[in-house]
């Protein structure tokens, strides 16, 4: 391919200014076609890219050589050349989105590598990774050291070596290993979602990820990358984020938040197991709300038990009013004793309440709901006992002469005299 007459221009601009220009330019596109079919041999066997650190190399190299080429060309005092150097550089960004693909893959992919054995492929993206954080620090330096010297830094920067720009590769490599496990937790969600007793087992690829960096990824990665650390500081904020949203998810269910009440004892126990002390872990899995949640999971149970005795004195109340009707509205038990029909009901549903308690396996659940229960029975039979007073004070008093409906009255103060006592006991 013949070299634009434009370009050449360019490159001898920069090989006046470093000494390099014309032989670069003139094996630039045949370095680049090198690249390209090295590229395709690496696409083709995906599972082990032996490719991967001389693309990177001869990439770094190509890329210098343009931004070299577009900083002269920033200076010339013909600017519409910068046009024309773009479009002749135009197939190299192909080719770096091409090798970026490679390397998001191997991101994304890092902890399945490892677990396959995948020892050289991992160590190789490694390297990669590494170079790029090196040239990035040194960009940095660079740029904090002239930024207050403008001028200095423009001659400073077209005398030097290497990159001009950070490109990121070790931030992007850390948002992958992010992505990757934000698209497990989204899988876990839904298992949550369908089964709150499988929170466990839902999360467990989280402990199998980490188990594998820490025996298989560490000794592969640069020690100062503290990578079982990185990843275990990445992973624990998703999970927070997680079992938070979760909590304030509102398809969630009850059963789901008395899961994640219980979850951060078994997480920490876990993680230390991995080698992770619970003050390292920030911030706290589930925000210290345990407090906050049991309580709102015992209101919750107390709510029902409010909502199922408010019906059942309401029903009671009518068929107290409607005594003399169908025989006093009262039943019997096997034994032939008095008691108001919803009597078993109440029973049950305390019972189902207690139950419901006692699956959250946390006392101060249980006794909480226990004590409400104590408080509302009495409540009852207080309201119950004022409410015969009040209405045999009306045949004692003779307000009411008529005494048709006193049998029945009889009946319902031994029906609830035997049933109320009897209630608070079995409590």
């Amino acid at each position: 391919m013949s070299v634009p007459r434009a370009i050449r221009k360019i490159f001898l601009a920069v090989e006046q200014a470093e000494g390099a220009g014309a032989r670069n330019l003139e094996t630039f596109n045949e370095r680049l076609a090198m690249v390209e079919g090295m590229l395709q041999q690496d696409e083709a066997d995906k599972e082990s890219m032996p490719n991967l650190l001389p693309i990177h190399y001869e990439l770094t190299q190509l890329r210098n050589i343009r931004d070299d080429a577009m900083e002269q060309i920033q200076r010339a005092e013909d600017p519409s050349l910068e046009s024309t150097l773009e479009d002749y550089f135009q197939r190299l960004d192909l080719m770096i989105d091409w090798f970026d693909d490679h390397i998001g893959l191997l991101a994304l992919n890092l902890i399945s590598l490892v677990v396959n054995d995948n020892n050289g492929l991992v160590v190789r993206f490694a390297v990669v990774i590494e170079a790029e954080e090196k040239s990035d620090q040194r960009v940095l330096a660079l740029q904090e050291a002239l930024k207050d010297h403008k001028e200095m830094a423009t001659r400073f920067q077209s005398i030097t070596d290497g990159a001009k720009k950070v490109r990121g590769y070790k931030d992007k490599f850390l948002q992958a290993i992010k992505i990757n496990a934000e698209g497990q937790f989204g899988e876990a969600r839904g298992e949550f979602l369908d089964d709150p007793s499988q929170l466990s087992q839902a999360l467990q690829w989280y402990f199998n990820d980490l188990n594998a960096v820490k025996i298989g990824m560490t000794p592969l990665m640069p020690k100062k990358w503290r990578i079982l650390k990185t990843y275990g500081q990445i992973y624990h904020e998703l999970m927070h984020d997680f079992l938070v949203g979760m909590i304030d998810d509102p398809e969630s269910s009850s059963g789901n938040t008395l899961e994640i009440i219980n979850y951060p004892e078994k997480y920490y126990k876990r993680m230390s197991k991995l080698g992770f002390r619970q003050d390292e872990l920030t911030p706290h899995v589930i925000d210290n709300r345990e407090g906050e949640l049991v309580r709102e999971f015992r209101q919750l149970i107390i709510k029902f038990l409010d909502e199922w005795l408010d019906r059942i004195f309401a029903q009671e109340k009518k068929d107290f009013a409607e005594r003399v009707v169908e025989g006093s509205n009262l039943d019997q038990d096997e034994y032939g004793y008095f008691r108001t029909k919803n009597l078993v009901d109440m029973w049950r549903m305390l019972r189902e309440q207690v139950d419901a308690a006692a699956n959250s396996k946390r006392t101060d659940v249980i006794e909480g709901v226990i004590d409400a229960m104590f408080l509302r029975l009495r409540v009852r039979q207080q309201t119950w006992q004022k409410l015969l007073e009040d209405e045999a004070l009306k045949y004692e008093s003779g307000k009411d002469p008529e005494l048709e409906g006193f049998q029945a009255l009889q009946d319902w103060l031994v029906g609830t005299a035997a049933g109320l006592p009897d209630t608070l006991e079995r409590v």
